[in-house]
């Protein structure tokens, strides 16, 4: 597990925290059903669930599917039996740390941190450092309720259009007014320690740590919220991580005490990003349809609590899986991209990069900038300006949709029922 921001704007970057907890990743090439389950890649599971060569192995990629396309009870009643088998070790593992991605998504904490720790026990190897994190993470918050959406009347809110290009709106926590960030790339909502106390959040005795794109690790507590209020929407026990003020320092300019992650997020159901004269967030569309009806209309998917745009590069047919976060402010490409889709970056140029998260800011010489892209998000096409290429290479993901994208288009919807995201005029 890696807790970690990652805002790729030279001039404007800020550090915001956001947790983004990963797939274990296996040291057994030969299994190619887990290496596509590691890799989060759709397309391969889709024909491993019919083609991988025992029936283990099909189970396997199907119940990984499932998860990913966030049918959560379909997956665990996929899954369950198949951890019980006489399958492969690794195959079992892999199976019961996708359940502990499930579980964690669906707050069952207790029932989260047993699966990883069974997986640690069966076969060792096949969980590596950021997944026994993200297993103590769970452990840590084992004892906590799960957060209750306790007043879902929708709604719309102002888009307060900051500098830095990222999306705030007004919230409150336990009757305290503020402005919160909402960050679709952070897995659970983020807190300053000093705000913490100012809003009188209540901290766990647990500590845990996570990692960050700067520093191995930072020690962190936890809080929960009694009350966290967006618009008219009002929760109930709201998890909260909260980082020491030295580990995320938002400028004060910025006016941000929060950042609200994926769990509210997704809670909200429906989400939709407007921009016809005054920039507008409007939640919890009616009409939506109930989650799990995954259709050939879906492009979204959720790789634990991290959202992924299967996108489309016009004129090539690559799909690359993009991870969609509202929390940076630029919109950037792992090198892996470029060897899945090589024609579409011929036009990139040398560009130093700079981007921070929790513990410092890093600099890296070798990154490369296209001054235009156009991508394919659903039936639109989608033009981006100076979109970056990162010199690191990814697994699980082949780029970040930023905050920019929402300049170009009206309209920007992330539905967590349908599970599909859209840009369109």
């Amino acid at each position: 597990m890696t807790l970690q921001r990652r805002n790729h704007e030279v001039s404007s970057s800020i550090a915001v925290i956001g947790l983004a907890l990963v797939v274990a990743h296996t040291s057994f090439a030969s299994e190619s059903v887990v290496s596509a389950v590691n890799a989060n890649n759709v397309t391969a599971l889709e024909s491993l669930s019919k083609s991988a060569p025992t029936a283990s192995q099909r189970t396997l990629a199907a119940g990984a599917l499932l998860a990913l396309r966030r049918e959560d009870s379909k997956a665990i009643a996929k899954l369950m039996p198949l951890t019980r088998s006489r399958a492969k070790r690794t195959v079992r593992a892999t199976a019961y740390l996708v359940l502990s991605e499930v579980y964690l998504r669906d707050q069952r904490f207790s029932a989260s941190y047993s699966a990883a720790h069974t997986a640690v026990e069966l076969s060792p190897a096949s969980v590596n450092a950021a997944s026994r994190q993200a297993m103590e993470f769970a452990r840590a918050i084992s004892g906590v309720k799960p957060m209750q959406l306790v007043r879902d009347a929708p709604g719309s809110l102002p888009i307060t259009d900051e500098k830095a290009g990222l999306v705030r709106v007004p919230i409150k926590i336990d009757g305290h007014q503020g402005g919160a960030l909402l960050d679709t790339g952070a897995s659970f909502s983020t807190i300053s320690a000093s705000v913490a106390m100012h809003f009188g959040i209540k901290l766990l005795s647990h500590q845990a740590k996570v990692g960050s794109s700067t520093r191995q690790a930072v020690g962190v507590q936890l809080g929960i919220a009694k009350r966290l209020q967006i618009g008219n929407a009002m929760f109930k026990n709201a998890v909260f991580i909260v980082v020491p003020d030295s580990a995320l320092p938002l400028p004060p300019r910025l006016k941000i005490s929060a950042v609200i992650g994926l769990p509210v997020l997704m809670t909200l159901g429906r989400i939709e990003f407007l921009d016809s004269g005054t920039p507008t967030l409007r939640y919890d569309v009616p009409h939506s349809k109930p989650a799990g009806h995954y259709d050939s209309h879906s492009n979204l998917v959720l790789s634990a609590l991290t959202p992924l745009v299967l996108v489309h590069v016009p004129g090539s047919g690559a799909l690359l899986r993009m991870e969609l976060d509202t929390g940076s402010n630029m919109t950037t490409f792992t090198k892996n991209a470029m060897t899945i889709a090589p024609t579409f970056f011929a036009g990139a140029n040398p560009y130093v990069l700079h981007f921070g998260g929790v513990g410092g800011s890093v600099r890296e010489h070798r990154a490369l900038r296209l001054p235009e892209a156009t991508l394919m998000i659903g039936r639109h096409h989608i033009v981006l300006k100076n979109v970056i290429v990162s010199p690191r290479s990814s697994a699980t993901k082949d780029g970040v949709i930023g905050a920019n994208i929402l300049r170009a288009g009206k309209r920007l919807t992330i539905d967590f029922k349908a599970m599909r995201f859209s840009v369109s005029n």
